[in-house]
């Protein structure tokens, strides 16, 4: 591309990237918001913002496109993050060539959303936790090709010393038959697996669960443990089954181990779902006959919860 500044000179103009913005149908607003300030900005005019399903491929919608693209800025959140298109998509476009050409990726964060595994350590503007000016900032920055601001893009959450016990509360507990489960997980290594748990139980025919988000700060071993593991036996005890995510590192999580034990000692149902059939499942659950879900999906884990309550796979 040339342009003809002044008669008699000519200079080269770097032709302006195609950005493509793919969207869950819920952040469309978000996605337009910023098509608009990109092309405001001049950072380019070729905007695009596309409306993603679930189950859609990335990579062939970027292969289909009209113009060849160069950037994409996937809008990244609770509604969106558990989509096909975000969990492999992503990670197939930045690991391949579309059209005989690499595209850039910078997923933009807009919401406080677990990102996917296939994001670690990727380059990710982070909405929710930057604001809009100081993100859009770095993300403009980032798809002209220059250098972002000194700062980094997300936030290192801020340390704070141990507490020997989780907040008090009071906890009512579940009706007779209602399909509340507390969730057991490994808060350090399968945060993303609770946020998509959470997201499925706001839908329709999904037990509701109990969360703690706080994760223990001393071990479970520890003198210093007791309050913790009675404001938590409170917890598992006003659910009526618990749910157990079993990742890689799960058979030696102390934690899940006492939350397990306390909710066969209460006499709730427990359900057990491997994140992969890599993972090995702990043999406290098997010699306790958990239920256990064939896939994690949501028709594999409602099915195990249905069946753990002693109902059918079509109630």
């Amino acid at each position: 591309m040339v342009n003809f500044d002044l008669p008699g000179i000519v200079r080269n103009v770097p032709n302006p990237p195609h950005v493509f913005i793919p969207n869950d149908y819920r952040d469309m607003e978000f996605a337009r918001k910023l098509a608009a300030a990109l092309r405001r900005d001049r950072v380019s005019p070729y905007i695009d913002v596309g409306e993603m399903a679930a189950g859609d491929s990335l990579v062939r919608r970027l292969a289909s496109a009209m113009r060849p693209v160069d950037c994409v800025v996937p809008v990244i959140s609770v509604a969106s993050v558990t989509h096909r298109w975000v969990e492999t998509g992503l990670a197939d476009v930045m690991r391949r060539e579309i059209n005989r050409r690499r595209i850039r990726a910078f997923p933009a964060k807009i919401d406080n959303c677990t990102l996917p595994p296939s994001l670690a350590g990727q380059f990710v503007a982070d909405f929710h936790s930057l604001g809009w000016n100081r993100a859009y900032e770095v993300i403009g920055a980032a798809i002209r090709g220059r250098s972002a601001p000194a700062s980094p893009v997300l936030r290192r959450p801020v340390k704070r010393a141990p507490e020997p016990a989780l907040p008090a509360e009071d906890v009512a507990s579940a009706p007779a038959g209602a399909k509340e489960v507390y969730l057991s997980f490994d808060h350090e290594n399968d945060g993303y697996y609770k946020d998509v748990l959470l997201t499925w139980s706001k839908m329709p025919g999904f037990a509701r669960l109990r969360v703690n988000d706080e994760p223990p700060a001393v071990p479970a071993d520890s003198e210093l443990a007791e309050p913790i593991k009675q404001t938590l036996a409170k917890r598992i005890g006003a659910a009526s089954g618990l749910l157990c995510v079993i990742g890689a590192k799960s058979s030696s999580n102390r934690w899940m181990e006492w939350e397990i034990k306390k909710a066969d000692q209460l006499g709730k149902r427990i359900i057990a779902v491997r994140i992969s059939r890599d993972c090995e499942v702990p043999e406290l659950l098997s010699d306790i006959g958990a239920t256990c879900a064939l896939s994690f999906t949501f028709e594999g884990i409602r099915r195990a919860i249905d069946e753990a309550y002693g109902g059918s796979a079509l109630d």
